[in-house]
C-alpha cells in the first residue's frame, strides 16, 4: 500500500531543508562571516596604528639626537638648528645637515637630518630658552609630528640644559 502524498510534505524517507531552514542557516553564516572579517579589519587597523606610532617614535628620537648634535660648532651649511625659533619641516623640504667643524668643508662627511617617515605630512620643531633671574638656564624643545595639515600625530617634549658649545 503506498503512502499518499500530500502538497508541500515529502514522502515518508527523503528528508530534507525547508527553504525557511536554509535561509536561516545562510543568514547565521553571513553574520558569523561579517564577525570575523570585521575582527580581521579591525586587526589590521591596530596593526597600521602601531607601525605608524613606531615610525614616529623612531623619527623623532633621531630627529633629537640630530638636535642635540647641533651643540658644536655649526658650518654654513646648518641653520644652528639649538637656536631659539621654530622651525617646520615638510615632505619636501631640503634636509639641514651638520659637519661639526667650522668653515664650510666637511672633511669626514656630514651628518643629515633625518627624512620624514612615509605617511606623515610635516613636523614642527620649536625651540625656546628657559630663563630664571636673566640667566639661561634650558632649552626646551617641543617635536610635533602631524599626519595631516590639522591633525597632532605625536609631540615629544624635553629639556636640554647645561650645555656648552664646542670647539673655539
Amino acid at each position: 500500500m503506498s503512502h499518499p502524498v500530500y502538497p508541500g510534505r515529502s514522502p515518508r524517507g527523503q528528508r530534507g531543508f525547508t527553504i525557511i531552514e536554509t535561509v536561516m542557516s545562510t543568514a547565521l553564516l553571513g553574520i558569523l562571516v561579517l564577525s570575523a572579517l570585521g575582527g580581521l579589519l579591525f586587526g589590521m587597523v591596530q596593526a597600521r596604528g602601531s607601525q605608524n606610532r613606531a615610525a614616529a617614535a623612531t623619527w623623532i628620537e633621531a630627529e633629537l639626537s640630530f638636535l642635540l648634535l647641533q651643540n658644536g660648532p655649526c658650518t654654513s651649511t646648518c641653520n644652528s638648528p639649538l637656536a631659539v625659533g621654530t622651525y617646520t619641516m615638510t615632505q619636501s623640504s631640503t634636509p639641514r645637515t651638520w659637519c661639526g667643524a667650522s668653515g664650510g668643508s666637511c672633511p669626514n662627511g656630514a651628518v643629515t637630518e633625518p627624512p620624514l617617515p612615509f605617511g606623515f605630512d610635516h613636523a614642527s620643531i620649536t625651540i625656546t630658552s628657559i630663563q630664571v633671574s636673566g640667566t639661561q638656564v634650558a632649552l626646551q624643545v617641543v617635536i610635533t609630528l602631524y599626519q595631516t595639515p590639522s591633525t597632532a600625530f605625536t609631540t615629544l617634549s624635553t629639556y636640554v640644559s647645561s650645555f656648552t658649545k664646542a670647539g673655539p
